[in-house]
């Protein structure tokens, strides 16, 4: 929510469950306190969230937890399964895949990180914002930016880049597949890309 908490509520009567601050104690808004603007990502009673700000303040310092949601109340302390203070602030949603959490922050960085232990596999730096999400498919990752250029990473434990492509103008949207096609957006464009085909990397 608006105020950097994530809550948890019973979706049968909306009964109040729980609540975690995603920020340190002692922290100032705006400068250094910050929002709930991705999605939670959530698996086997884990919830995965990274907290952010609006772009127009900026970059600055993130936080990205998993939180174990059974508990009750105020779980800041007793929920806390882990904590990453590695990442900026972002607005994008993680994706979860084979115990990879894969991360992005507005500053441009994409992390690979255990999803059970919270430690970091590695960073991709992508030279530009990022407002997209992270997606994962067929055993890749695909992941956009603010300059339009697109990055396909393997899916796993060590970083391996294969391609690199510019869409023309920014990538704010996510990757979607669909009947083996990937569909991504641009500042002006709707862009489907064949399973098989040979691309130039041309935006046509």
């Amino acid at each position: 929510q608006g105020d950097g908490y994530v809550r948890g509520y019973e979706a049968a009567t909306g009964k109040f469950l729980w609540e975690f601050d995603t920020n340190p104690k002692d922290s100032v808004w705006p400068k250094n306190r910050n929002e709930v603007i991705s999605t939670p990502v959530i698996l086997n009673d884990r919830v995965y969230l990274a907290n952010g700000q609006d772009p127009e303040p900026g970059e600055g310092v993130g936080h990205l937890y998993c939180i174990d949601p059974t508990k009750r109340g105020d779980i800041t302390k007793t929920g806390l399964v882990w904590h990453y203070d590695k990442i900026r602030r972002s607005i994008s949603t993680g994706a979860l895949a084979d115990g990879i959490l894969y991360y992005a922050d507005f500053s441009g960085f994409l992390h690979a990180i255990d999803a059970a232990t919270g430690k970091p596999y590695w960073v991709h730096d992508m030279l530009a914002a990022v407002w997209a999400s992270p997606y994962v498919v067929d055993g890749k990752v695909y992941l956009g930016d603010e300059d339009g250029d697109v990055v396909v990473l393997q899916h796993g434990k060590t970083k391996e880049v294969l391609a690199e492509v510019n869409m023309g103008s920014s990538v704010y949207g996510t990757f979607i597949a669909a009947n083996g096609r990937l569909y991504v957006t641009n500042r002006n464009q709707l862009i489907a890309i064949q399973e098989g085909a040979k691309w130039d990397g041309k935006v046509n």
